[in-house]
């Protein structure tokens, strides 16, 4: 690995373009110790690695050039920098995070969810467990992103609703309407002008609040 430069493209001998994983970024921004190099225990168990580092400051980066589908960080210990780097990443673009920490850092546990890390494991791993943590954290990731999604449509949901409801109270107010007579007119309007009814609704409430 150069270490002029903090990116480098794993060999086409050494990467696996079949594996599972899909376009894995490395950060082995660590102390080896005697310890094998996460890059040689990935490879070792066929896990193609698209690019790797040696350090955390030009993480954000990195993922906005390549666009990695995992994100594998193996580091003397999680701290509070390193953290608001995977929770940048995080917002920017979500995906599996999987932190093998040689120390813990009890500080950080609270922050490591919100920080999109998907799995944090502390000590030395041997190689073959590998593939089943990895599969296991993108498995998490999915099922919190599936989760993400179904909240955030409940809340938009609940939004149109609430907003659908203000315009029919307006309706009933201004045509001395009662509930359903007032939902019942908006539903034909919005029928018959090609419209959803939240978008209807937001037009009569524009319309009242320019009026009032």
């Amino acid at each position: 690995m150069n270490t002029h430069d903090p990116i480098t493209q794993a060999s086409p001998s050494a990467a696996n373009p079949s594996a599972p994983l899909g376009n894995l970024l490395l950060v082995e921004a660590r102390s080896q110790s005697g310890q094998t190099r996460m890059q040689d225990k990935l490879l070792s168990q066929g896990l193609g690695i698209s690019t790797a580092l040696q350090e955390t400051s030009s993480l954000a980066e990195t993922v906005l050039k390549t666009q990695p589908s995992v994100l594998v960080l193996a580091i003397d210990f999680l701290d509070a920098q390193t953290l608001a780097q995977l929770s940048s990443v995080h917002s920017q673009n979500p995906m599996p995070i999987v932190v093998f920490a040689d120390q813990h850092s009890p500080d950080v546990v609270k922050t490591v969810v919100s920080a999109g890390v998907s799995a944090y494991i502390v000590d030395d791993v041997q190689a073959h467990r590998l593939p089943v943590i990895l599969d296991l954290a993108v498995e998490r990731f999915k099922q919190m992103n599936l989760l993400s999604n179904e909240l955030q449509q409940t809340k938009e949901k609940l939004s149109e609703r609430k907003i659908i409801e203000k315009a029919k109270g307006i309706i009933m107010q201004q045509k001395h309407l009662s509930e359903e007579e007032a939902y019942s007119q908006m539903r034909k309007t919005a029928m018959n002008q090609g419209q959803s009814m939240v978008v209807l609704a937001r037009r009569i409430i524009s319309v009242f609040e320019m009026l009032d």
